[in-house]
């Protein structure tokens, strides 16, 4: 297999980037982040402990 060779990236601006994402996953996206918003349980990072808000 071929090594892939990467050059520096000439400059750090940021780039955007478009998505089209069909109906019914957008709307379970939808209704996935109002659960998770509804719960206010957050995951530490540093221990993976829960804990409400």
């Amino acid at each position: 297999m071929a090594k892939l060779k990467l050059t520096p990236i000439a400059d750090d601006k940021p780039g955007k980037v478009t998505v089209e994402l069909p109906a019914r996953l957008n709307r379970n996206l939808a209704r996935y982040a109002a659960y998770l918003n509804s719960q206010h349980v957050f995951v530490s990072q540093a221990g993976g402990e829960q804990c409400r808000i």
